[in-house]
């Protein structure tokens, strides 16, 4: 089987999945962050990015594992210990990149430039739970829980550190949205809301949006720059702000938030989810980028690193 085929066999598998939760009123991008954070390899130390942080966030809540900290096989083995017997993996996903040089044009100061292609394949890995690991004894961080201050400090620390030039950010009315004509977030008052941190989740959802204007990220199409983007548009940046606001939710600590998802939000992700197998996982990557983007964050291109990553 070619990569190329793994990864649209886990897409699929991982979709369904996804749609079969979605069918039960669980939203698999809205699921609570663990207080250890983000998952982790627990030998490098490395946050997982992008779809894997989801899925293996999605798997340790579901299989009830302790910690979200995996290793692959080969790490179990090198740290002293094996995989127990019958213990079922997690799939994950790392991008190895490939360029090769398809032609040359001269340039107007008469030099030769090399027109290169890049090409993106996707490599199938297997993690296992620290928790489904025997013969290690493994040292974990203290889990610190934030209080509410803390969280909502942390909060306003990324808004406040939103990269210049920021959204104009306004409050008023009923609506939450995002117009990229006019980069403009607009907010109710925080009072309309059930809580601080619910205001806050629905503030990071359209500032993931903001990240598509063209002067950062620049992801939207001629047509998406004159909407405005709203909580009841199931479209691929819709989807892309949920996750981005998820992962922003997880950094901060986040997770009272209640969302009230109806019947019509349910049905129009599930349509659009058995239309697109790989929605999810472009959209997580997507949806990464965009929070780090916000954050701050370097992310990681090379292909030696991305795969140490997975390793």
């Amino acid at each position: 089987m070619t990569p190329n085929e793994k990864f649209s066999q886990l897409a699929d598998q991982v979709t369904n999945e996804v749609i079969a939760q979605l069918e039960q009123g669980n939203v698999f991008w809205q699921k609570p962050w663990s207080s250890y954070g983000l998952p982790k390899n627990y030998q490098s130390k490395r946050p997982y990015e992008g779809f894997n942080a989801f899925y293996l966030n999605y798997i340790t809540g579901k299989r009830n594992y302790t910690t979200p900290y995996f290793i692959t096989f080969q790490q179990a083995k090198e740290l002293g210990g094996h995989v127990r017997k019958g213990e079922k993996g997690a799939q994950i996903i790392f991008w190895k990149i490939f360029t090769n040089t398809i032609d040359e044009k001269n340039t107007a100061a008469g030099e030769t430039k090399e027109i290169v292609q890049t090409k993106f394949v996707p490599f199938i890995w297997t993690v296992f739970n620290i928790d489904q690991v025997e013969g290690v004894d493994f040292v974990l961080p203290t889990n610190i829980s934030r209080n509410e201050n803390l969280i909502i400090e942390a909060c306003q620390q990324v808004v406040n550190n939103y990269p210049v030039p920021a959204p104009n950010i306004e409050h008023g009315g009923a609506a939450a949205y995002y117009m990229p004509f006019s980069d403009k977030v607009q907010m109710p008052f925080i009072k309309t809301f059930v809580n601080a941190q619910a205001y806050h989740a629905t503030l990071f959802h359209e500032l993931i949006h903001a990240t598509g204007h063209e002067i950062r990220l620049n992801r939207f199409t001629e047509a998406d720059k004159a909407t405005r983007f709203g909580d009841e548009n199931y479209s691929k940046e819709e989807l892309v702000a949920e996750m981005g606001a998820s992962f922003l939710n997880a950094v901060t600590g986040i997770k009272e938030v209640v969302f009230e998802n109806s019947v019509a939000y349910l049905q129009g992700w599930i349509k659009r989810l058995k239309d697109d197998k790989t929605m999810l996982i472009y959209a997580s990557t997507k949806a990464f980028k965009a929070a780090s983007f916000i954050l701050g964050l370097t992310a990681e291109h090379e292909e030696e690193k991305n795969v140490a990553m997975a390793a």
